[in-house]
């Protein structure tokens, strides 16, 4: 019988508060992963997964802190899902190595002539970065050793990736930005970028901090935030300046989401953001950081609407259409809008109510058709814009 979530959740400790939370912060933590292919015993349903492990050279009188024992649970697993990883992170324990194992507990298996079928073989975690798939074989009895969090070592996760791309996609937005001003005769605004951004990033940690206070993760960065963050800031900065506000809206659009391609695609190799899990062929093996199964792309979906809304809005640059803030609301209202959609394909959806989705969407589409007639009045009738 599968465990209560509940049960689950008294396996691996409760949820810390705000101390243990920031206590974890550099601190080395043990990531271990095995895999299974569901149809080797045809199990389907969810599937819980027990770890435990001992540190190595701990001795005959092992102390709390040499030993655990935590389970793990994938839900929505079918004979055709293909490969399945699950990935546990265990904090609070000694630093060292580890002798780790893994058992399934309580697969949904069909039976076969009043028989149960035989236990699906959990695999050591092995990948190849070459064929973009688990490696077979593996040695169960080879350590793990414990590592800082950001660097765990998860199937189908580059550590660092999203960071590096997202630094990547502000150069490459900021590098658009000031050619299109210079196009434009209009002087540089790279300071105020600057600031915004600066604004942005320290926003985002502060609301994922908050946000995940009484959760297990350490690191991460919430979107909100840092639109939040950004956009108070380069709005004060702006206004300090006495920059045009229109013109800096418009020439900052076409790289901003090339930049969020770029960032999106950021997202896909450090497992966040994820699509639900799906069993078309369409889908993409991905992971969540925790499991890894064929799923919705939604993140390289959302970098593809993100590059076409660039292009759009570097055709409307180049084409001569003035600027006056309207090409960047508009690209903005179309994001918006189209993103509602991709957002329905995550695994989890971020908070707020289904009304609320169908709201932002309605806005967004009145918004899109207002800058879409601004952008037709000002081509047509440019002293009037």
């Amino acid at each position: 019988m599968t465990p209560h979530p509940a049960a689950l959740a008294r396996v691996g400790g409760p949820a810390p508060g705000t101390r243990e939370f920031l206590s974890n912060v550099g601190r080395e933590m043990l990531a271990a992963t095995y895999w299974l292919d569901p149809a080797e015993s045809g199990i389907r349903g969810p599937v819980v997964i027990r770890f435990f492990g001992h540190r190595k050279g701990s001795g005959a009188k092992t102390r709390v802190g040499d030993q655990f024992v935590q389970d793990e649970r994938i839900d929505d697993v079918s004979p055709d899902s293909g490969p399945v990883s699950i990935t546990t992170r265990v904090r609070g324990k000694d630093p060292g190595e580890w002798i780790v194992a893994a058992k399934v507990l309580s697969p949904e298996r069909p039976r076969r002539g009043g028989r149960t079928a035989a236990a699906p073989m959990l695999h050591p975690g092995g990948w190849s970065w070459r064929s973009w798939s688990f490696r077979k074989g593996g040695d169960p009895s080879r350590p793990v050793r414990t590592c800082f969090e950001p660097f765990a070592p998860v199937p189908g996760i580059v550590p660092l990736a999203w960071g590096a791309l997202a630094f990547v996609g502000f150069v490459v937005a900021l590098a658009m930005q000031q050619a299109i001003l210079a196009r434009a005769g209009l002087p540089s605004a790279l300071t105020i970028s600057l600031i915004a951004i600066a604004a942005g990033l320290v926003g985002s940690q502060v609301k994922f901090v908050f946000d995940h206070r009484r959760e297990r993760r350490v690191a991460g960065w919430a979107v909100q935030g840092f639109n939040s963050a950004t956009g108070v800031a380069g709005t004060i900065a702006v206004v300090v300046a006495g920059f045009p506000l229109g013109p800096l809206l418009d020439a900052s659009a076409p790289g901003l989401f090339v930049g969020l391609a770029i960032g999106r695609i950021g997202c896909f190799v450090a497992g966040c953001c994820g699509g639900r899990p799906t069993r078309s062929r369409w889908g993409v093996w991905s992971s969540d950081q925790r499991v890894g199964i064929r799923r919705i792309p939604t993140q390289l979906l959302e970098s593809a609407l993100a590059l076409g809304i660039a292009l759009l809005a570097l055709t409307a640059v180049l084409v001569g259409t003035p600027l006056h803030g309207g090409i960047f609301v508009g690209a903005l209202a179309a994001y918006t809008l189209f993103r509602q959609g991709i957002l329905r394909l995550r695994a989890e959806r971020p908070p707020g109510s289904e009304r609320g989705a169908t709201l932002t969407a309605a806005a967004a589409l009145v918004v899109l058709i207002v800058g879409l007639g601004h952008l037709a009045a000002a081509a047509r009738y440019p002293g009037a814009a």
